[in-house]
């Protein structure tokens, strides 16, 4: 079913161009960040007189690594056509689905993405140069193209460790109360 247009007042159709310093920028860039929106947002939300509404932490690392992943699957699979290994094309579908079908159900783990997201970030710069290289048609060496995948491989499996351990139980975020062990019956 498709999205009902919108009220033609409520669409944002008209542009605002403005110049800022480079230490400006910067300073608008990092406000954005701290409260988890985009620099447009955060922009749009000052400049009409409303508090930005902040996005919780979860949501900025998970969309982080769902970008990453994404990111990756889409490179493993054009190193696959590239080079005809089914081990690339495996991989991009364990990582641009079951991996992100799993971690997407999963807020608890944050502080997991968020200690591994670099490192992540930079198997993907790897992967990604040499599937560009494979695009443009020029030769890169089938090694390096095993140890990105090795990279890869090692940069995930934090976070397929994470979601191979179930969930925190979701009574309380906060753990067992005062009265209560870890079996969740009340201590003697």
């Amino acid at each position: 079913m498709a999205r009902p247009p919108l009220d033609p007042d409520k669409r944002r159709t008209k542009y605002l161009r403005v110049r800022l310093t480079p230490a400006e920028k910067r300073d608008l860039e990092r406000a954005a960040e701290e409260v988890g929106v985009t620099v447009a947002e955060y922009a749009r939300a000052m400049l009409t007189g409303k508090k930005p509404r902040a996005k919780p932490p979860q949501h900025k690392a998970m969309t982080a690594l769902l970008y990453e992943l994404s990111s990756i699957a889409t490179n493993l699979s054009q190193l696959a056509d590239a080079t005809g290994e089914t081990a690339y094309r495996d991989w991009a579908q364990y990582v641009g689905g079951k991996l992100v079908e799993h971690v997407s159900r999963r807020a608890d783990l944050t502080p997991t993405i968020e200690a591994h997201i670099e490192t992540i970030n930079a198997a993907g710069h790897w992967v990604n140069s040499l599937a560009h290289r494979a695009n443009m048609g020029k030769a890169f060496d089938l090694r390096e193209a095993r140890d990105a995948l090795l990279a890869v491989q090692q940069a995930v499996r934090p976070i397929h460790d994470a979601i191979s351990q179930p969930p925190p139980e979701t009574g309380s975020e906060f753990g067992p109360g005062p009265d209560e062990d870890e079996g969740g019956t009340d201590a003697v």
